[in-house]
């Protein structure tokens, strides 16, 4: 239904406001048409997940953010990856002993074979990102971002980086550890600029209440979990076919081993899929019990946000990230055009109505919708922001401020919009 007057509801007879034709009418009242894609069956699975995200939103009211989370999540996915990242260490061991205290050839095979499977398994350390901007080429961001660590209590980050993506995030890479934000310009260009001050108070509080050593030793075992996939994992259908191929040529030049070649082949596919299929399993059992243990920490930097900033802009940016897909969609149709694509989408964001705004907040209500892995839902943040009370500016950023930092991204938006245009 995509008319633009008023009209009665299907389903309950309730009058339908008036919308915008560009988005669908809802009613409110009985949730017909909430989602016209999935239906009611995108959000009726979820009730379960949902009843224990609002079971640790009353516990993070009540208690505070830093208050001791719930530790069983947290455990858990210790135990869990200490059992994995043992594997590495034993194989580590193992390897050092047989070439330090054997004295044969095929000891020292092994011993070499074992630091080699170690090495795969190590934990990755991340990578630097791409399109990192340089202190000197956007001095005032990295101002704004320093004076927001001060004032978090934390060590400003060493670079900052501009992805295409509708996202933000905080990130420690490297043998170095070097402390990295990256800014994802169509949620920074989707904002206003208190959000924005908002948005770099989130990421950057990450730095205190997300860095944990915990945390560094889950996500060790699950890097070790992705090896051990790839290593067990059974070859591509294009490799089998290959293989097959070769099989076949050989049965036909009349050589030898082909039958047990086909008898091994047969014996140990089977084995290779459990073995996947149980990596997988401990890697999903993991990440979501790693996910439980770190979603209150989320509320933290909600917090911190509110107190940088304010409570409102808080609300402001997590209501943002709800029309992720409508800033996706006004993104593609002004990479089309020939006017200025950030513009484009600062003018469609900002006519989203109400009533597709409440929409959204009302679908993330009933499906749990969250920012990611790993968070609340984002209905839930924004309760919890509304109970806030911070209404000060602490750390302020000028209009000033703000012309500079526009004028330092300006030549980022005109290599993403290149890019835009050439892959639509």
């Amino acid at each position: 239904m995509q008319e633009n007057t008023d009209a009665a509801c299907p389903q309950c007879r309730a009058t339908l406001r008036a919308s915008d034709p560009r988005f669908s009418v809802w009613c409110p009242a009985c949730d017909w048409n909430l989602d016209p894609i999935g239906g009611e069956g995108s959000w009726r699975s979820r009730s379960r997940a949902v009843a224990r995200h609002e079971r640790l939103f009353h516990r993070v009211l009540a208690n505070g953010t830093q208050a001791a989370p719930s530790n069983a999540a947290l455990y858990g996915a210790i135990v869990l990856a200490t059992a994995v990242n043992l594997v590495t260490l034993a194989l580590t061991g193992a390897g050092v002993w047989l070439l330090a205290a054997a004295g044969t050839w095929p000891e020292r095979i092994l011993g070499v074979l074992a630091l080699l499977i170690a090495v795969l398994l190590r934990p990755r350390l991340g990578r630097m990102p791409g399109n990192v901007l340089a202190p000197d080429t956007a001095p005032t961001l990295y101002e704004v971002a320093d004076r927001i660590s001060a004032g978090l209590g934390t060590r400003p980050v060493d670079f900052i980086a501009v992805d295409g993506r509708f996202r933000s995030a905080y990130k420690v890479v490297g043998i170095r550890r070097r402390r990295v934000l990256v800014l994802g310009l169509p949620l920074w260009e989707s904002l206003t600029p208190d959000e924005r001050l908002a948005l770099l108070g989130y990421e950057l509080a990450h730095a205190r209440v997300g860095a944990r050593l915990s945390g560094r030793w889950i996500q060790a075992a699950l890097d070790a979990l992705v090896s051990w996939a790839d290593v067990f994992r059974p070859g591509t259908d294009e490799q089998r076919e290959r293989h097959a191929a070769v099989l076949s040529a050989r049965r036909w030049a009349g050589r030898s081993g082909v039958g047990m070649a086909n008898f091994g082949e047969a014996l140990l596919r089977p084995l290779q899929e459990l073995l996947v299929h149980t990596v997988h399993l401990l890697h999903r059992l993991l990440s979501r019990l790693g996910e439980r243990s770190g979603e209150q920490a989320e509320y933290g930097a909600d917090e911190a946000a509110a107190r940088l900033a304010s409570a409102r802009s808080v609300e402001g940016l997590l209501e943002a990230l709800l029309l992720r897909e409508t800033a996706v969609f006004a993104l593609r149709r002004a990479a089309r055009s020939e006017g200025d694509v950030w513009e484009e989408l600062r003018d469609h964001m900002n006519s989203v109505p109400g009533t597709e705004r409440a929409r959204r907040l009302r679908l993330s209500e009933l499906r749990g919708d969250a920012a990611g892995t790993g968070f609340p839902p984002t209905y839930l943040r924004i309760q919890f922001v509304r109970k806030l009370s911070f209404a000060e500016l602490p750390v302020p950023v000028t209009s000033a401020e703000s012309r500079s930092i526009d004028a330092e991204l300006e030549p980022t938006r005109a290599v993403f919009a290149a890019w835009l245009r050439e892959s639509i």
